[in-house]
């Protein structure tokens, strides 16, 4: 893969923000990539970023010794309330995979946290269930929007009646 070869070359380099801007940018279209997911976890955990290499490693399903520390930051940090908080975190091309898809480990993983198979669609693609939050959020979007067009109304009148006046 030519991304991962430029990636070594910009580490062997000691180039870690362009091995770094490389991996990422290629994420967008890699789909569920093992080797893009552990080679970014390697390139952010030298950076000193554990959480975020956590989601890498955890995501690829390669555990190694070196890496138990960044995933459990990770799932610390994201895993702690609904499992579909956890997956919030995903690149798109892993929220966009079939469970079947993902690594066993990673698999196993979700199981133990409560990622309940309500998550995945007919099709198998895994989705994130629209919660109670994203209600609340569309209801005060909602009454922020009527409340300033109320306002607009109520002056626009005021300044009719100085008008006429």
């Amino acid at each position: 893969m030519r991304t991962l070869e430029k990636a070594d070359r910009e580490l062997a380099e000691g180039h870690l923000w362009r091995a770094k801007e490389i991996l990422q940018g290629s994420l967008p279209n890699a789909g569920y990539d093992v080797e893009l997911f552990e080679k970014l976890g390697i390139v952010l955990l030298r950076m000193g970023d554990l959480p975020e290499a956590g989601k890498f490693f955890f995501l690829s399903g390669v555990r190694k010794p070196e890496y138990e520390q960044a995933v459990v930051i990770f799932l610390r940090k994201y895993a702690k309330n609904k499992p579909h908080d956890l997956f919030r975190f995903f690149p798109r091309g892993a929220r966009l995979a079939a469970l079947s898809e993902y690594p066993d480990e990673v698999t196993r993983q979700l199981r133990e946290l409560g990622f309940p198979e309500s998550l995945k669609s007919e099709d198998g693609k895994v989705t994130i269930p629209s919660g109670a939050g994203s209600d609340a959020v569309a209801w005060i979007t909602c009454s922020i929007i009527a409340s300033v067009l109320g306002a607009l109304i109520v002056l626009g009148i005021i300044k009719l009646k100085e008008i006429a006046f």
